[in-house]
């Protein structure tokens, strides 16, 4: 591992974070700088990877690039750039295949940078500003006046009902995991009450699930027999999906719980027919997005990303999707069950966009993964030594 100095690193990493907080709170609006913070944050990591890089051609050493998680993502960029560019003669050419191909990309590369930039036995600095920025952003967003005893008694698994609902569950879940696995008490409760609070009823379960599974769950690989078991069921959920696109499946739904299917479902289930009932070739990145604009659907992102990879990159899109995310996580039996919350996620909704959630879900697996590395090598050492 290169041991250089991150500080400027982690000076605009932080300029980078604010800069997406900020957006956040604004709505989203007119924060494109965003993007410039994060930029300028990967140039200047790179800057002095190369020159040390470069600089170490003349010493007998060999410099060790930790290229694991950027090889896997890269190889998903390349896939479904191919496929993406061979579909536009039939499908025609638009930016939304640019934008997701940026979006999958970035988390990856910059993750690149700061593995190889930080020799820090952890990435805690990561974590701990993206988890208390988001805290913040949560309280601020929601107003402090909102968090009265009578909204916290209006909570509602059933009705799956929060005044403080927010895609922020998925930040806290993480951390939730991370800080959980880490025996760090106050944080892990912080998260843990927080996730219940913006309320995604995926993540409230894998909450509770991790809690149960976490004294069996190894710093260690995963077997082969699990690690094929998830992958097969991932690539193959988009059949579980059209099974229950079906009428004879709504119909049984209703006359078994008493709710419509598409209520339940919070317009997923309409959106899905609406794009499966589509007569046209959707082959290429982004465009299930590009035609739920053309007919004017409420929601422009299609809410199942593993049907969308299906559509738009075949089964060889979705098949190198799902290998190449696995494998960056099946090295510890944590970070698995963590990319397994998020995938099944995945299944429900989109996630192509999170890219700061991509960022910290991977920037987690690698501290996993640093922490077991340093034991490993601490235990090599302390044999060497009794030799």
């Amino acid at each position: 591992m290169l041991k250089l100095n991150a500080t400027f690193t982690r000076v605009t990493f932080a300029l980078f974070a604010i800069s997406w907080f900020v957006g956040d709170y604004n709505g989203n609006l007119r924060d494109n700088y965003k993007y410039i913070f994060w930029i300028f944050s990967l140039v200047s990591g790179l800057m002095p990877l190369l020159y040390y890089a470069f600089g170490y051609k003349k010493d007998s050493k060999k410099v060790k690039w930790d290229t694991y998680t950027f090889f896997q993502i890269s190889l998903v960029v390349v896939v479904f750039a191919v496929i993406s560019i061979c579909a536009i003669p039939f499908n025609g050419y638009h930016l939304f295949m640019w934008k997701d191909i940026f979006y999958i990309f970035m988390p990856a590369f910059y993750i690149f940078v700061i593995v190889n930039l930080d020799a820090s036995d952890n990435f805690d600095y990561y974590i701990h500003f993206i988890f208390w920025g988001f805290l913040l952003n949560f309280i601020l967003i929601m107003k402090p006046s909102s968090f009265t005893l009578e909204n916290f008694l209006s909570l509602s698994f059933v009705e799956s009902y929060s005044p403080w609902e927010s895609s922020m569950s998925d930040v806290f879940f993480m951390c939730f995991v991370y800080y959980y696995a880490r025996k760090k008490r106050i944080h892990s409760i912080l998260a843990g009450v927080f996730n219940v609070m913006a309320f995604k009823r995926l993540n409230l379960i894998f909450m509770v699930v991790f809690i149960i599974l976490n004294p069996f769950l190894k710093s260690k690989p995963v077997s082969k027999g699990v690690e094929f078991f998830v992958k097969t069921v991932f690539i193959l959920s988009p059949v579980f999906v059209t099974i229950i696109l079906s009428d004879s499946f709504a119909i049984w739904f209703e006359n078994q719980f008493g709710m419509d299917l598409n209520g339940f479902t919070m317009g997923r289930f309409n959106q899905l027919n609406q794009i499966c009932d589509l007569e046209q070739n959707m082959t290429g990145l982004g465009m299930t997005h590009y035609m739920l604009v053309q007919i004017g659907f409420d929601i422009h992102r299609l809410h199942c990303d593993m049907m969308r990879f299906l559509i738009e990159t075949t089964i060889v899109g979705l098949f190198v999707f799902v290998n190449a995310y696995f494998n960056i996580a099946k090295r510890n039996q944590k970070s698995f069950f963590l990319m397994t919350s998020y995938f099944t996620v995945m299944v429900a909704s989109t996630c192509i966009e999170n890219t700061f959630y991509w960022f910290l879900l991977l920037i987690i697996i690698e501290s996993f993964q640093r922490l077991e590395n340093r034991r490993e090598e601490e235990n090599n050492e302390k044999q060497a030594a009794c030799r």
